[in-house]
């Protein structure tokens, strides 16, 4: 009971030590469609001499009418999101940045002093709020990428962390960096909000098993981004392979069988004999 959201009259009634207080605000532009819903929690905020208050409103979720779209999603540390529809979402400029804050934080621990300290604490925050910011970008345009009514497949990363083969140096600390949880969380109500549904699969094998024929085999990624299967030769960026995968595994769940056969795409190629 220390606030109400007047909408109509832009206002908020705010409990203070000096009483009741009524003191209008503004919304940003791509925040006026959520106006007049059930207000949930609010936080007040200070910064950089101005005052935010970040309201949480509830939101009817829209129906789900199923469609025949499918889109299964590879999420990895080099490229943040491919889909199978062949969009490479994300920025591969994030991880120079947190290439940049791991630095700068190694940096500021050797140092040790009060001020170090306290720097590496504002750190922590900052670095916070950029891997917020980056997951609501990308939930965000996976959403995009596809219509009302379409499922996203995703894989399970639950655990992946002891799963991995990572032992220690840059993979093992970009790993237990990743916000993938947040990502999916994210995700999940950004889908529901659009009338999707996101659905979570096993991972297993999606990076080493072929597309194009269902071969499998670990050397069939010969590298990051290479894919080359050892049985028909069929070639393409590792990541768009995986996602395919994983949005045929969703078909075989549901009973789909699947055809396979060559697929035309422009990121992929018959090897030479």
């Amino acid at each position: 009971h220390t606030y109400k959201v007047y909408w109509p009259k832009a206002e908020v009634s705010l409990s203070t030590t000096q009483g009741r207080m009524r003191i209008s605000f503004t919304v940003p532009p791509y925040a006026l469609r959520y106006i007049g819903n059930p207000t949930a929690t609010a936080d007040l905020l200070y910064r950089k001499g101005s005052f935010w208050l970040h309201i949480v409103v509830s939101l009817k979720d829209s129906e789900f009418v199923a469609s025949e779209q499918v889109i299964g999603v590879d999420l990895g540390l080099n490229r943040p999101a491919v889909t199978s529809e062949r969009a490479f979402l994300g920025k591969r400029g994030w991880k120079d940045v947190d290439k940049r804050y791991f630095r700068l934080k190694r940096a500021l621990q050797s140092k040790g002093s009060k001020s170090a300290r306290r720097h590496l604490r504002k750190l922590a925050g900052k670095q916070l709020r950029f891997h917020r910011d980056c997951d609501h970008v990308l939930s965000k345009r996976i959403v995009q990428s596809a219509i009302p009514g379409a499922t996203i497949v995703v894989e399970n990363l639950t655990d992946i962390r002891q799963r991995a083969r990572f032992r220690r140096g840059e993979g093992q600390r970009r790993l237990h960096a990743w916000s993938f949880r947040q990502l999916r969380s994210f995700l999940e109500y950004k889908t529901k909000e659009a009338g999707m549904c996101v659905v979570a699969i096993d991972p297993r094998h999606t990076s080493q098993t072929c597309s194009n024929c269902g071969f499998q085999h670990r050397s069939n990624r010969r590298s990051q981004s290479l894919f080359l299967c050892r049985s028909c030769g069929y070639s393409l960026n590792a990541d768009l392979n995986a996602s395919r995968n994983i949005h045929d595994k969703h078909l075989v769940a549901l009973g789909i069988p699947l055809g396979y056969g060559p697929q035309s795409s422009g990121l992929s190629s018959q090897a030479p004999a």
